[in-house]
């Protein structure tokens, strides 16, 4: 099958960065969810699916990808001054320091454990 070289990052990785960005200002700022909301131009019903883990599922990246949180916390700063941050920038910045290829490897090993579970399961 002919795949976007994006495909699996925007449907698992730029989630994935999304959630890790809403609990860093949610669990590390105190942020409400309602400011965290405003600042990233969701829902505050979003930020509660992130914060509850019902989306973004796979942020478990961000602690195996050395420099990922320290992109999230710059990202953070950089809404706090009321600047755009667009997740696109984000990828850049991750293929710019070697971080994209490593969060994708980490992301596949993740879904391939997590369909390892679920057919367990059955």
């Amino acid at each position: 099958m002919l795949k976007a070289p994006c495909e699996e990052l925007v449907r698992y990785v730029l989630p994935a960065l999304r959630g890790a960005l809403v609990t860093y200002m949610y669990v590390e700022k105190r942020m409400k969810q309602v400011d965290i909301a405003k600042l990233m131009g969701v829902s505050q019903s979003a930020v509660s699916r992130y914060v509850n883990m019902e989306r973004g599922l796979y942020r478990k990246l961000v602690e195996e990808v050395p420099g990922i949180k320290g992109l999230l916390e710059e990202a953070v700063t950089r809404l706090e001054r009321g600047e755009e941050v667009s997740l696109c920038d984000l990828c850049s910045r991750m293929r710019e320091e070697g971080l994209l290829d490593k969060a994708i490897q980490v992301v596949e090993e993740l879904k391939r454990s997590r369909s390892g579970r679920e057919n367990a399961q059955l």
